[in-house]
């Protein structure tokens, strides 16, 4: 006779709410073309592997409002682990919009097969050069880690009560200053060029500054991106290395 265990199918079904809040952003899990059938059979089999993995049995809420409650937790906690990937990712696109609003580029824009959403052309750019890399680190990997050590802290079924918001808002600031330190030696560029551009405009009227600074700042931004792209795996690596000390300190 077959039985179903009721409270390993709702840990299961816990497990599965949090995986996929969690993973809703990041590349091939979330952000991808990929069937939903095919997304919903691999996170419940995931949810079913970290379940078995689980040192402690599973503690099924005992009524509907319970478990409504402890669904609503889940998809708390997974958000909180899809933020780290989204504030990352956001700041190399920050830094990408910034400079395609000061080359001028902002009024192109291309079709960005990572959102599927219209974005300028170096926010494009460095978005997928920030997928690239969170790939290249196993993210996508240390991320499942790190919800299969938070299921040992936080079990599902359990309220999560002591969420450190500090963490969060530490995690987005610091990020932020990633952004512009991704974008700050050709913004740099762009500082010294406007100001060669304003001493041109007082010295010689007749010149036509605006013309010539929408060619003078595309070769200085082409350049100087062409210059500055050996440096921005390693800051994008930091980035990231932080996010995942975010995640750890979720996970603990």
């Amino acid at each position: 006779m077959l039985r179903i265990d009721v409270s390993w199918l709702t840990t299961t079904l816990l497990v599965a709410v949090r995986l996929a809040a969690a993973t809703a952003m990041v590349p091939i899990f979330g952000t991808t073309r990929i069937p939903a059938i095919a997304r919903i059979g691999v996170t419940i089999a995931l949810s079913a592997l970290l379940v078995a993995a689980m040192p402690a049995p599973p503690i099924a809420p005992e009524s509907a409002i319970e478990l409504a409650v402890a669904m609503g937790t889940e998809v708390f906690i997974g958000a909180a682990f899809a933020a780290g990937f989204a504030a990352a990712h956001g700041a190399a696109e920050l830094a990408g919009r910034a400079l395609d609003t000061q080359i001028g580029f902002g009024a192109a824009v291309l079709l960005n097969p990572a959102t599927q959403t219209f974005s300028p052309l170096l926010g494009s750019l460095l978005s997928l050069l920030s997928i690239a890399v969170f790939m290249s680190l196993d993210g996508h990997l240390l991320l499942i880690q790190a919800i299969s050590i938070s299921l040992a802290s936080t079990p599902p079924g359990v309220v999560f009560s002591d969420f450190d918001w500090g963490a969060l808002w530490r995690q987005a600031g610091l990020n932020f200053s990633f952004g512009l330190a991704l974008a700050a030696p050709v913004m740099f560029m762009f500082l010294l060029a406007d100001m060669a551009m304003a001493v041109l405009a007082r010295s010689m009227p007749q010149l036509n500054v605006l013309v010539l600074g929408f060619a003078v700042k595309i070769l200085l931004g082409l350049a100087g991106l062409a210059y500055a792209i050996q440096f921005l795996q390693s800051a994008i690596n930091q980035l990231f290395f932080a996010t995942f000390g975010y995640w750890e300190q979720l996970a603990s």
